[in-house]
């Protein structure tokens, strides 16, 4: 378990040292191998065999989605790579009983949302759905990015 302001302060680090937000940027800077293919019902997953971490996307999803779910990989890239290198465990995206999931989501959160853009919106009265829809992303995410700055 991580603590949740070192998850973030992890996700700040990496857009600072990659320099963008934009997470199949950051998975090439980090030699992250991006495999998109058919998963059938799965987004996406991270799994590291014989030492190279890959990350799986499904081709399915929209360019946004797979943003998305790219960020949340690498999550547990940054975050869970013990946990990559045995077996294979499937949770939805949001899934709400599992810390992991949670960790690499709020990653996902801070990687994605630029804190000046979101308050720039929120000056604008700019409601959560709003907010989620300017960024092209889950509004679950936008709120946990609201909970960090609080």
């Amino acid at each position: 378990m991580v603590p949740s302001k070192e998850v973030v302060a992890i996700a700040r680090r990496a857009v600072e040292k990659c320099g963008t937000r934009d997470p199949f940027e950051i998975a090439e800077m980090c030699r992250a191998e991006l495999i998109i293919k058919e998963l059938g019902s799965l987004k996406g997953f991270y799994k590291i065999i014989n030492e190279v971490p890959f990350i799986f996307i499904n081709k399915s999803l929209s360019s946004a989605d797979a943003r998305l779910v790219c960020a949340h990989e690498l999550g547990h890239h940054a975050l869970h790579r013990k946990f990559a290198r045995v077996g294979f465990e499937e949770f939805s995206l949001f899934c709400e009983t599992s810390r992991r999931e949670y960790e690499a989501n709020l990653f996902a959160a801070e990687l994605l949302i630029d804190e000046e853009a979101l308050e720039e919106y929120i000056e604008y009265g700019y409601t959560q759905k709003q907010i989620a829809a300017a960024f092209g992303i889950d509004e679950k995410l936008v709120e946990m990015k609201l909970n960090t700055l609080q």
